[in-house]
């Protein structure tokens, strides 16, 4: 990346003309990806919401089992993050910073 913007600044480019033209990053591209369901998806969302909430016995819109592990495990109220009026608790900030880069996608995974 270095060489880049040594590169485009040697030929007269600025800095943001190579910012701008740089390739994403896979963490850019993880966030392009984490946007809104495709219209499929919308009913297994939903789904995965459902079975999320009630893994625990009580369906609340809490779901205390970890849903980036498969709700295999305890989640943590420090680790929460809200879906569509549903509570996750995550297990730990890892696993919460790598739900949330799709979360779409991995709530689908659930229902899979």
């Amino acid at each position: 990346m270095f060489v880049l913007f040594s590169l485009i600044l040697a030929c007269g480019g600025s800095a943001q003309e190579a910012v701008a033209n740089a390739p994403a990053t896979n963490v850019e591209k993880a966030a392009s990806n984490a946007g809104a369901p495709a219209p499929g998806d919308a009913a297994k969302i939903a789904e995965a919401l459902k079975l999320a909430d009630a893994a625990d016995g009580t369906e609340d819109k809490i779901a205390i089992k970890c849903a980036g592990c498969a709700l295999a495990m305890d989640g943590s109220p420090d680790h929460a993050i809200e879906v569509e009026g549903t509570t996750l608790h995550l297990c730990s900030a890892m696993c919460k910073t790598e739900f949330t880069k799709d979360t779409p996608g991995n709530l689908a995974k659930l229902v899979d």
